[in-house]
């Protein structure tokens, strides 16, 4: 706030217009300038904002005012004020405020749309009470008055209401510090009744004021209501009565009989509001009165009022706590000090913090406020982005000129006419097509690559394989053969639990280790004539899943006995790493026959306790699924390989085919050892390996020698 920043306090009556000139040195209030004024007829609705305009219009050029931002304060007969009570026990303070808030807006007589309302929170007469004090306004009234003070070039920053601008000057004078008083501001067409309790407040506005002695001069007399009017500033004085002696003019007694009569309604309103104060509010009982307003100067008005209450009354002083300018005239203004309780209170606003504060603001007019805040930030703003056009239009130019010589240096080596050092030099096409060349060439190499890298890679998957079959092999288990399944791998559908296949646990048989795979030995079998036919042509195939056959010899009969060999990482990827325990496998069947939402229900407290349950090895799987398994070495290595990342864990698929006894007949040999069988266990490859399958010549075409037929020939171990 600047040191000479001047500000106008604008208090706009029902009858007159009060202004009051600013300025706050060192938060010091200081009025350099005063104007009031009445209205030359009266102030309807439909022309409020002429009137009020012309006036202030008027009163600023006559009075040499020269503060544009300005305060207002309007009449207490446009407003209305509202007190209600809640209860501040178990609420903290936004509940409190969203009570409030509340509270008025039940208070309002009309639509939230026509109005413009605010409240403030103050403290009750005991701490387990706040009181609610809510004000509202037409919203019409407020921007005709707004609206009259920007025609004028005035830009009004606050808009308050009588009642709250005079608690605030009264409580800066001290009045109501140590015990209750009233403040009766008579006014023109209203009367405000301010309660003052420490901080508490209570106000009422009651439409009986000097406008009413108007009137009823006017009906007893018969005249015009200017003529009552001028009777009235006249003659008039309140009639005491009793021992008090008549005026020698009998018109003169009338008029103060008249007045009288006003003023008993108007003590009768006081006396009820006291009664209201004191029990709905909780109060004490007032003991002073202070009068002001412009119907107060009456003659024997404070002495009318102090028969009547039974308590001192005094006319209030609003002029203490600020200081006079050099240039105001103090013995003009007494005349009309009583006048300027709310155009000082108003003034107050600007420097501190007061006990009411209220924003009556309308919402086109705060917008307008919003956005000249924002306007430094809004003007500054479109600097930056000036700013920032500048220097990108700046460094286009600057590119443009970078691209145009780099264009032209472009097509200088396009033409041959220069290698870009000034020199003459090959034409752009002919290095374009060298650089297409070894691109060319490049991916070529590249290509052969990947599929030399891919070949060794498929090469690797059959000594992975094996090791990781006779890694996790039951230390009672041989193994005689491991024969493939070539293509599609189907379900195993056991018919006979003692079946076994042909060549199985028997003995090792034709073929051996790998027996019947094509091409693994035999006449004829390797490609390139290696066998005796000659050439030989074939097909690239899927191996899917083998057959793995051999014996059990377990001479102690003791338990299940194992030893997993280190893990190790596969060089190339698994389709299928998913290895369940048969717990899992038992779980998944067991939801299938759910109903959907149970399934749904289970399927997520399974993916919970997945995520919460500590990560195990493959090892750890495996020997955990080998011991589960039993004492049998046969459904042990069965379990083991479900268990691996290599092979499928679908029973259907690598399960335990078959197990007997070799070489033993009960019956002929009953004393033959117990601890010796063979076994078949068929199992699924997660990753199918493909392999070259071998066609001869003498298959195709007639042409090759004997034993041309894949794994015909003898390839034991």
């Amino acid at each position: 706030m600047a040191k000479n920043e001047r500000v106008l306090a604008i208090d706009i009556g029902a009858t007159s217009i009060k202004l009051c000139e600013f300025m706050y040195p060192g938060n010091k209030v200081v009025l350099v300038n005063y104007a009031y004024r009445e209205y030359d007829e009266d102030l309807p609705d439909s022309n409020r904002t002429s009137i009020i305009s012309g006036l202030l219009r008027q009163m600023l050029v006559e009075g040499g005012f020269t503060a544009r931002k300005c305060l207002l304060c309007m009449s207490g007969q446009s407003a209305l004020t509202r007190f209600s009570r809640l209860p501040a026990i178990n609420y903290d303070r936004k509940q409190i405020r969203q009570l409030a808030e509340y509270e008025a807006i039940q208070n309002i007589p009309f639509s939230v749309d026509e109005v413009i309302w605010d409240y403030q929170l103050i403290s009750g007469p005991d701490s387990d009470n706040v009181d609610v004090m809510s004000v509202v306004i037409k919203n019409d009234i407020v921007e005709q008055v707004t609206m009259a003070v920007q025609a004028i070039n005035c830009k009004p920053i606050l808009v308050d209401v009588a009642p709250a601008a005079c608690y605030n000057v009264a409580r800066a004078n001290g009045l109501g510090d140590g015990n209750c008083v009233m403040l009766l501001n008579i006014g023109g067409r209203s009367t405000n009744l301010i309660f003052l309790e420490g901080d508490h407040i209570f106000a009422r506005t009651i439409p009986i004021a000097g406008n009413s002695i108007t009137q009823q001069i006017a009906k007893e007399f018969g005249i015009s209501q200017a003529e009552a009017e001028e009777l009235k500033r006249r003659h008039g004085y309140v009639a005491l009565g009793g021992a008090y002696a008549d005026q020698e003019s009998e018109t003169a007694d009338n008029v103060a009989k008249i007045i009288r009569a006003v003023m008993a309604r108007l003590h009768s309103e006081v006396a009820r509001t006291i009664s209201i104060y004191r029990a709905q509010q909780k109060g004490q009982k007032p003991i002073k009165m202070y009068i002001t307003g412009g119907s107060s100067v009456i003659s024997n008005c404070n002495t009318f009022f102090a028969e009547k209450l039974g308590i001192p009354v005094e006319y209030f002083n609003p002029f203490q706590v600020i200081t006079m300018g050099p240039k105001v005239d103090v013995s003009e203004l007494t005349k009309v000090a009583h006048m300027f309780s709310e155009a000082i209170g108003v003034g107050l606003r600007y420097v501190g913090q007061c006990p009411i504060e209220l924003s009556l603001i309308p919402l086109t007019l705060k917008r307008q406020q919003e956005f000249d805040r924002k306007k430094p930030y809004f003007c500054m703003s479109i600097v930056a982005v000036a700013l920032m056009v500048g220097v990108l239009y700046a460094g286009l130019s600057e590119r443009k000129k970078v691209f145009a010589a780099t264009y032209d240096q472009l097509q200088q080596i396009e033409n041959g006419t220069t290698n870009g050092n000034g020199k003459d030099g090959k034409s752009f096409s002919s290095i374009l097509s060298g650089i297409k060349a070894a691109e060319s060439s490049a991916k070529q190499k590249k290509d052969q690559y990947d599929a030399l890298g891919d070949l060794i890679l498929e090469q690797a998957k059959w000594p992975c394989i094996l090791n990781e079959i006779y890694r996790i092999k039951p230390n009672n288990l041989w193994i005689s053969s491991i024969r493939p399944i070539i293509g599609e791998m189907r379900p195993y559908v056991p018919v006979s639990m003692t079946e076994m296949s042909e060549g199985g646990a028997g003995g090792m048989g034709d073929g051996g280790m790998f027996g019947g795979m094509p091409g693994m030995g035999g006449d004829g079998a390797m490609p390139g004539g290696m066998g005796g036919g000659g050439g030989a042509d074939g097909e690239v195939v899927n191996i899917s899943g083998l057959e793995i056959i051999g014996y059990r010899v377990n001479p102690d009969l003791g338990g299940l006995k194992f030893r997993l060999g280190k893990e190790f990482p596969f060089p190339f990827p698994l389709e299928d790493t998913v290895a369940a325990s048969d717990e899992e496998e038992s779980s998944s069947s067991s939801s299938n026959d759910k109903a959907p939402a149970e399934a749904e229900e289970a399927e997520g407290e399974g993916e919970e306790a997945a995520a919460a349950a500590p990560q195990i090895s493959v090892n750890e799987r495996i020997e955990a699924a080998m011991k589960k398994a039993g004492p049998d070495p046969e459904q042990a290595f069965e379990a083991a390989l479900r268990a691996s990342e290599l092979f499928s864990n679908n029973k259907e698929y690598t399960v335990l085919r078959s197990y007997k006894p070799a070489f033993v007949n009960t019956k002929t040999t009953p004393d033959a050892p117990k601890n010796y069988g063979g076994f078949v266990i068929q199992v699924k490859l997660n990753t199918p390996v493909e392999f070259y399958k071998v066609i001869p010549k003498s298959a195709i075409g007639g042409m090759g020698g004997p034993g041309a037929m894949p794994g015909a020939g003898p390839a034991g171990m």
